[in-house]
């Protein structure tokens, strides 16, 4: 999950000129309290209207209208997730936020007007449509584990196989029984399916002296000193030992720290260059946005892209009280609260999700 400003329109969407829809009435729309980024401060939005400015910035428009429909019902999951509404912690990072637009903290929004800025005027009109066609034909329905809404996050492309949270993010196996790692074959048309990134001996080495002290992080003739101590099921890197004798980094912070799209990545060694060779782009968590799109392409609605992603669940209308959530439903725990939903922004020269 981040994220804005990755994507380029190229296309139109298919958009059946017969396929209407109906709204439905929601006679308790939650009103959330946003921390905008642009303007440091706290914004209070409607819940549907919140949802059509994630939709907008992290999906393109020109992916089906399926996977547009899974993506706006687990921006509108996450969201009401993290409210106040439903018994959640908010925002950690803004205190009194429900949520925020730090693509790299919670979700990516924008308004229309920046919407609109991303599209080429003609087709602009055409493509607000389709995003407000998504959001408004899955009004009101989240995913749901048990009764309780989960922690839909989600990611640009997993690279042929969704991870597990508690691996991922080293928490308990059962505080997100959904986000169970699943075999994806639907995002092999995302261009961070299969990437290399070549970096020269000092290149690697400045990039590393970044972080933690690791010299020396070449051993003699100049091979680098990088071992990786520990997997996950799918093969992402969750923790490697750099240098001689060398600390230990978590996957994450070698992604960070080389600019690399995923953990999902080996290497090898070409005279006097290291070569990373990355399966997929972010956490690699629940929804592959690309294998979503995939899947509709193949003629899967969007209740079957996100029952094949979010395990378990079920896709239904949220029930708001005054009252809150349930006092037995889970509230965000401490790890999977500073993680944000969509992939943070790694790689800054080239469009991505």
């Amino acid at each position: 999950m981040i994220v804005g400003n990755w994507w380029q329109w190229e296309e139109k969407a298919a958009v059946e000129e017969t396929d209407f829809w109906e709204e439905k009435p929601m006679d308790n729309n939650i009103v959330l309290k946003i921390f905008m980024e642009s303007q440091n401060k706290i914004v209070e939005m409607e819940l549907e209207e919140y949802v059509e400015g994630v939709v907008s910035a992290e999906m393109p428009a020109t992916f089906h209208q399926e996977a547009l429909k899974a993506q706006a019902v687990a921006a509108r999951t996450y969201a009401i997730y993290k409210s106040f509404a439903f018994g959640s912690c908010g925002c950690q990072k803004h205190p009194g936020a429900d949520i925020c637009t730090d693509s790299q903290c919670c979700q990516a929004w924008i308004d229309n007007k920046e919407a609109l800025d991303k599209w080429a005027v003609p087709e602009g009109a055409h493509y607000q449509e389709v995003i407000r066609k998504a959001v408004r034909s899955t009004r009101g329905q989240i995913a749901t584990y048990e009764g309780n809404p989960i922690s839909a996050v989600y990611h640009s492309t997993c690279g042929g196989r969704t991870e597990t949270a508690s691996e991922v993010w080293n928490s308990s196996s059962t505080a997100h029984p959904s986000l169970q790692g699943v075999e994806c074959t639907y995002c092999q048309h995302s261009p961070y399916y299969k990437t290399d990134l070549v970096l020269g001996f000092p290149d690697y080495t400045a990039a590393l002296n970044k972080g933690k002290e690791v010299l020396p992080v070449l051993a003699e003739g100049n091979t680098p000193l990088l071992e990786a101590v520990k997997l996950s099921a799918g093969g992402r890197n969750l923790l490697l030992k750099i240098g001689n004798p060398g600390p230990f980094y978590s996957g994450n912070e070698v992604r960070d720290l080389l600019g690399l799209p995923s953990t999902w990545f080996h290497w090898r060694i070409e005279g006097e260059k290291i070569i990373f060779s990355v399966r997929g782009h972010g956490h690699g968590v629940g929804m592959c946005q690309y294998g979503a799109d995939g899947l509709a392409k193949e003629g899967k609605g969007y209740v079957e892209i996100l029952k094949h992603y979010y395990q378990g669940v079920e896709i239904e209308d949220y029930v708001f009280s005054a009252g809150g959530q349930d006092e037995n439903a889970p509230t965000e725990g401490s790890q999977a609260a500073h993680h944000p939903a969509v992939t943070p922004a790694y790689v800054v020269d080239t469009p991505y999700l």
